[in-house]
């Protein structure tokens, strides 16, 4: 078990190097999306009213489809 541990300490450089890139990677990725939502001209809460309105005229246009079925 010693020997496969010794063997292997070479690779802990490398792990550590490929841990700290992908580590890089991720903090630029949040950074990168916490800019964008940050950068948005259109505020959280008129998102979440513009989806409700568009939620709305979906079902309504739903509800008039299957009666326009249903009155065949």
């Amino acid at each position: 078990m010693t020997v496969f541990v010794l063997e292997n300490l070479a690779t802990l450089p490398i792990l550590a190097r490929n841990l700290r890139n992908l580590l890089t990677r991720l903090a630029r990725t949040l950074d990168a999306l916490v800019s964008a939502r940050a950068a948005r001209e259109v505020p959280e809460w008129r998102m979440r009213e513009v989806q409700s309105e568009i939620n709305r005229c979906r079902d309504l246009i739903r509800v008039g489809e299957k009666r326009l079925v249903d009155a065949r």
